[in-house]
């Protein structure tokens, strides 16, 4: 079992209004406005706003290779060649169990995100959901 995963996880496509794509992840920007994710696809360009968040890991796909493969809801995109919706929201997450251990319980109504590439892991905590902006590549 990876540090970050546990059986009754699961990982549910955040906005099914995201452009399918083949997406990698282009910038994460954090300052005092929030944090920026630029998701580049080959025909889209997707920005995802965060306001404020509590943690924050990004890591590359080959340190995650237990959940990449443990993670049933991800097969099916990871056998697409990773063309479609990278942005998740989890539910059960032992991530999120961490950071309630970790800040003792104050991170109680916070929400995981969790976006994956192809090449990209990332793991938010946020307590609001993000803003998405939307652009076709020209």
């Amino acid at each position: 079992m990876g540090l970050w995963y546990n059986e009754n996880m699961t990982y549910k496509i955040y906005d099914e209004n995201l452009p399918h794509d083949r997406y990698e992840v282009a910038e994460v920007l954090q300052n005092s406005d929030g944090t920026k994710i630029v998701l580049e696809g080959l025909s889209h360009i997707v920005t995802v706003n965060f306001g404020f968040v509590e943690a924050l890991c990004i890591c590359d796909e080959g340190r995650r290779i237990e959940s990449y493969h443990q993670i049933p809801e991800i097969q099916a995109y990871r056998k697409a060649d990773f063309e479609g919706n990278p942005l998740y929201i989890v539910e059960s997450s032992e991530f999120m169990n961490w950071l309630m251990k970790e800040s003792c319980g104050f991170a109680f109504d916070d929400i995981h995100f969790s976006i994956i590439t192809e090449n990209d892991f990332l793991d938010i905590a946020a307590p609001f959901p993000p803003k998405i902006e939307i652009k076709e590549k020209i």
